[in-house]
């Protein structure tokens, strides 16, 4: 599939937000930073020294999100799927395409906040 007939069916935000990424059995667990955000998904940006390419680097690997957002009391978990992943250099940053898997109302509900707080304070 070519890079424009791709397209979402829900809008991203551009964001800055701090995060955590982890498997669920967290056999890994990586700082990152969350570089757009959407209800559909996320980019995440790991650290350029991050070791979490062989558990994130295969399309399909189940992760949880975990949001740290001060609008939120605690943080916010996000159950998805790695879409995609890539790293341009072996100095640069690592991103992450994540494609939300809703399971509960509550956190879905909690990311729509987020969003609208988002929308409001940027």
């Amino acid at each position: 599939m070519r890079a424009r007939d791709h397209f979402r069916a829900h809008g991203r935000k551009a964001v800055n937000l701090a995060a955590s990424l982890c498997d669920e059995l967290r056999s890994f667990e990586e700082e990152a930073r969350i570089k757009n955000l959407g209800l559909g998904g996320a980019c995440v940006e790991l650290g350029a020294r991050s070791t979490a390419e062989p558990h994130v680097g295969r399309p399909d690997a189940l992760v949880l999100l975990e949001v740290i957002a001060p609008s939120l009391w605690d943080p916010l978990i996000l159950r998805g799927r790695v879409a995609w992943s890539r790293r341009v250099a072996p100095q640069q940053p690592m991103r992450v395409g994540l494609r939300f898997e809703h399971r509960e109302q509550g956190s879905l509900f909690a990311l729509f906040q987020l969003l609208g707080t988002q929308a409001f304070d940027g």
